[in-house]
């Protein structure tokens, strides 16, 4: 015996583990992001361990090429952030578009789970922070500076990113039926409810 067709205008639901995609997705792609942050910013400027008021100090050396190179760090975070969240929004919009909301909130987890692979990865390649290793060293001692992110808003890119990409699909696909070349059912078209009140 045949099983009849699915009521018009019912969807499917998309299996449970079609959810988990966006996060492991984001796993895979901060891991990435994290290797390449590092490879596009090292290697790490030299600094000197100087004599201030206040005890010692690391700074770059020389200092506004540092500081540049700080910027650098930075910058090509929320690049590389933005840029690999959209991708990742994007492809969680085509998989999930049947169930949006729970489609969003995975594609957010999954940004979650990217900045925080893309920077513990970006910092175990990095030397440590010299700040850390002034105690027990002398004026005048180099040592290299290291990977960061400066400020919390850079944080934002990946879930900004994947926010952008998720709503580009869900705008692109708002009439799914209309996508799929199925006849439209609203009223006062000629194949819907008010055609037959005509012909009537």
């Amino acid at each position: 015996m045949s099983t009849p067709p699915p009521a018009a205008g019912a969807r499917p639901r998309p299996a449970g583990p079609l959810l988990t995609v966006p996060v492991a997705l984001g796993a895979g792609l901060g891991l990435l992001a994290g290797w390449l942050w590092w490879t596009w910013w090292g290697p790490a400027p030299t600094g000197k361990i100087f004599e201030t008021r206040v005890g010692l100090r690391w700074y770059p050396d020389p200092f506004d090429a540092g500081i540049a190179r700080d910027f650098d760090g930075t910058a090509t975070f929320v690049i590389l952030g933005l840029g690999l969240g959209v991708l990742l929004g994007v492809v969680a919009g085509v998989l999930c578009r049947r169930a949006a909301v729970p489609g969003l909130v995975a594609a957010l987890v999954g940004a979650v789970v990217a900045t925080v692979a893309m920077v513990l990865v970006g910092t175990a390649l990095s030397p440590p922070d010299p700040a850390t290793l002034v105690s027990g060293r002398a004026a005048g001692d180099t040592l290299p500076g290291h990977l960061h992110v400066g400020g919390w808003t850079p944080y934002l890119a990946w879930p900004v990113g994947v926010a952008l990409g998720y709503f580009a699909v869900m705008i692109a696909i708002l009439n799914p039926r209309e996508a799929q070349g199925q006849p439209s059912t609203a009223a006062g078209d000629p194949a819907g409810p008010s055609a037959d009140v005509r012909r009537a």
